[in-house]
């Protein structure tokens, strides 16, 4: 299979920079670790776009959603759609938030 593209939409970007500034709060270097991490993992869904796990909801609008952990920070999901084409990354949410209310 060849390497699709990413198109990542400026809701997840400001949810990534929201959660590196909040554990920059405490650990500047964890928190831009944060960056790099999700960026490999943009990578990888660009080579694998079906790697993650599919998001179950009642929402049939959310129903081609995936998502995938970040590696070593586990508790922040990136959750994406594959096109075909590209792989849209949707939102990067903690995994304690109420996804549906929030994709």
């Amino acid at each position: 299979m060849r390497k699709q593209a990413y198109l990542i939409r400026p809701q997840a970007e400001m949810d990534l920079d929201r959660h590196v500034h909040t554990i920059a709060l405490d650990n500047l270097e964890a928190g831009l670790r944060l960056y790099d991490l999700a960026a490999e993992t943009y990578e990888k869904l660009s080579d694998l776009p079906y790697l993650g796990v599919s998001y179950h909801t009642d929402k049939p609008e959310l129903a081609s959603i995936r998502y995938i952990a970040i590696k070593e920070y586990s508790r922040y999901l990136v959750f994406y759609k594959p096109t075909g084409q590209t792989v849209e990354i949707i939102r990067v949410l903690h995994a304690r938030m109420d996804k549906d209310s929030w994709l």
